[in-house]
């Protein structure tokens, strides 16, 4: 079933059905691979084709729940087995990073209002990290890849877990948070024990996981 989330000019879409059914999509640049499919550039588009075996319904319907805020790509269309997104033009966190670049800390805190903005929405996005964020020509963050975000009803239970995530994400992006003496706004999800001794005994609610650049999912250049 075809789902049109955002206007596209019906010919593109019949367009790359053929070329999905064919095969073909593999003479289009690759943006990027990972353990549920690929993405190739197609114009200002940016498509995404799952493997057989791919969970898709997941990933492009939390998408398609979040791409109204401005740190997620909007969804233009997805029907099985593939989707199409904005092609997001600019490097990822960990390309900026390792290129010299100085991280600001507004590129943080649009990452935790994204957060907040999940999080309000019982969707927790798990498994952040500099290579699936990235930062487009206008000095806007997106998220590109939600393929580990899920959806609970307890989304407070994953508050601290998440809350380390973040602190991690800082501190691995060097962010410099403290280039500015302006306030800082607390995000009201944050709770008042959000800086109490953390617990590495195992008891959060979801596996820990270790930032690096070696992740499950590689980007060929600089666009998404």
């Amino acid at each position: 079933m075809a789902h049109p989330d955002r206007a596209i000019d019906p010919a593109i879409v019949e367009h790359l059905r053929s070329l999905i059914a064919g095969g073909m999509m593999d003479k289009y640049p690759l943006l990027g691979e990972g353990l549920s499919g690929k993405v190739y550039e197609f114009e200002e588009y940016a498509v995404k084709v799952f493997k057989p075996d791919a969970g898709e319904r997941n990933d492009a319907v939390l998408l398609s729940r979040l791409s109204g805020h401005a740190s997620f790509p909007r969804m233009h269309y997805r029907e099985k087995g593939w989707m199409v997104v904005d092609k997001v033009n600019g490097p990822t966190l960990w390309q900026a990073l390792q290129g010299g670049e100085k991280l600001e800390g507004h590129l943080y805190e649009q990452i935790e209002a994204a957060v907040e903005h999940c999080y309000a929405r019982g969707v927790i996005p798990d498994d952040l990290h500099l290579n699936n964020i990235m930062v487009d020509q206008e000095g806007r963050v997106k998220f590109v890849d939600v393929g580990r975000f899920f959806q609970t009803e307890r989304a407070a239970a994953h508050k601290e877990a998440l809350t380390e995530d973040l602190e991690t994400l800082k501190y691995c992006g060097l962010f410099r948070l403290f280039s500015s003496s302006k306030p800082k706004k607390k995000l009201r999800w944050f709770s008042s024990d959000r800086h109490r001794r953390r617990s590495h005994s195992g008891s959060s609610p979801r596996r820990r996981r270790h930032f690096s650049s070696d992740r499950h999912w590689r980007r060929k250049k600089s666009s998404w």
